[in-house]
């Protein structure tokens, strides 16, 4: 007993070390495999950094090459704190001065160190002008503006207020943009599709520029922003909208896609949006209005275009409506279509079933009556019964047995006449005495044992089928 305790003792400790170590060599799996997964997240993501950076790089170098190229090998950008000047209104300068800055001494200098007078001396020093800082959110503004002159202070920029308006500059934007939340007289931040209109003397944006070779541009294609331009100045038959846009696009040094062009009528300010200009090349969209005839088209307002929009849309969703209704019709025709065909392929089973059944049923009526005797004559020597028989389907028919055949000829007749089908079990009755006479395949009866007399009517009574 005490050796029996003991070996039981010792089999429930192994029993529990092997389970323990189970655990941790599961829980080592376990580990590993977490350990391994985090290690090939961590792979992926360097590796993604990798070639993003990669990507990053030769993005930057083609940006670089695009511009060396454009620039004829000059490369030229500083950062600026941008201010608003009105040095042109002072000078008295009317033509092209909607888009030309003013810069400090030093950016003349570095500009003539580097070449860019020499490249841009037939078309002017261009400048390519991005706002570093971005406030108020959304996208940073772009666009390209002139040289107006190189006395300025260091280290800003002097904008025109129309150049500033273009960057997304006034005093409610940087309000919003420094949190002047429930201030006296502050405004909403304007959206970037709506530039404000009032540029306050304090603004400032930090901006980037760099030097920029832009082509004569030939043609340019503005939209006007509401269907107003051309509802109301375009239709206007006193108004010289050529001399109008001429009046416009002679305060402006360059063009941008994406800039906003103020046509001015009366007391009406009418906003057009530059959407493409020509020669459109590595300039990214920019061309120079200096020197050059250029012809303008005038594209659908973006009011229209936005009806046009919304009209398609409708018509869109009413053909996508059409559509469904006619999917769900076809639908419908291709379920009745499958219904008919089942009731067609259920009548066309049911006929054949029928047929099959009927051919059976004369198979087994032929069998039956190829199993008959001769029908004996009335007066044959041997005598014979005369039987008559009341058919389920109230139909009468009449035989004449030889009291020697088998009590199954009887039976068969009553098949072959039709008054029992295949797998149905009958029994021959009499109504008064009621006497009943039924096959039993084990014992030879004939007809005259049987006890059937011709007086008698004798009825085919059919038994119910019990289950096995």
């Amino acid at each position: 007993m005490f050796l029996n305790a003991a070996a039981d003792k010792l089999k429930r400790e192994q029993d529990k070390r092997k389970a323990d170590l189970a655990k941790r060599q599961a829980a080592e799996r376990r580990a590993k495999m977490t350990a391994d997964a985090h290690r090939r997240e961590r792979e992926d993501l360097a590796r993604r950094e990798r070639q993003e950076e990669a990507q990053r790089r030769a993005e930057e170098r083609a940006e670089l090459e695009r511009v060396l190229t454009n620039n004829e090998g000059v490369r030229w950008e500083r950062t600026f704190v941008g201010r608003r000047s009105d040095a042109a209104m002072v000078k008295g300068i009317r033509a092209r001065c909607d888009d030309k800055v003013v810069l400090p001494p030093s950016a003349w200098r570095e500009l003539t160190n580097a070449g860019a007078a020499n490249v841009g001396s037939a078309n002017g020093v261009f400048f390519e002008i991005t706002v570093v800082n971005a406030r108020g959110g959304g996208t940073t503004r772009r666009t390209h503006a002139g040289a107006l002159g190189f006395d300025g202070p260091e280290g800003e920029a002097g904008l025109p207020a129309p150049l500033m308006r273009r960057l997304g500059a006034s005093s409610a934007y940087v309000a919003a943009a420094e949190g002047a939340e429930g201030a006296e007289g502050a405004e909403e931040s304007p959206a970037e599709d709506d530039p404000p209109t009032d540029v306050d003397v304090d603004v400032a944006l930090d901006v980037k520029l760099s030097f920029r070779r832009l082509p004569k541009g030939t043609w340019v294609k503005l939209q006007p922003r509401s269907a107003d331009f051309q509802g109301e100045l375009a239709a206007d038959a006193s108004v010289d909208l050529r001399e109008l846009l001429e009046a416009t696009l002679r305060r402006r040094c360059a063009l941008t896609v994406g800039d906003d062009v103020s046509v001015v009528s009366g007391d009406r300010e009418y906003a057009l949006r530059v959407i493409e200009v020509s020669p459109d090349d590595a300039n990214g969209g920019a061309v120079s209005l200096v020197e050059t005839d250029v012809e303008v088209d005038i594209a659908p307002s973006e009011d229209y275009e936005d009806a046009m929009r919304r009209l398609a849309e409708a018509e869109e969703r009413r053909l996508a409506a059409a559509a469904a209704v006619e999917q769900e019709r076809r639908e419908r025709e291709e379920l009745a279509r499958e219904e008919e065909e089942r009731r067609a392929e259920a009548a066309e089973r049911a006929v054949k079933e029928a047929a099959e059944r009927a051919e059976r049923a004369e198979r087994y009526r032929a069998a039956a009556s190829g199993r008959l005797p001769v029908e004996p004559d009335a007066d044959a020597a041997g005598g014979c019964v005369p039987c008559r028989f009341q058919l389920p389907d109230g139909r009468t028919v009449t035989r004449r047995f030889a009291p020697t055949d088998p009590l199954a000829a009887v039976f068969d007749y009553v098949i072959s006449a039709g008054g029992a089908g295949e797998g149905e079990a009958f029994r021959l009755v009499t109504r008064w005495p009621r006497t009943v006479t039924e096959l039993d395949d084990g014992l030879a009866r004939t007809v005259r044992s049987a006890g059937l007399k011709p007086a008698d009517t004798l009825f085919v009574e059919k038994l119910e089928k019990t289950a096995a």
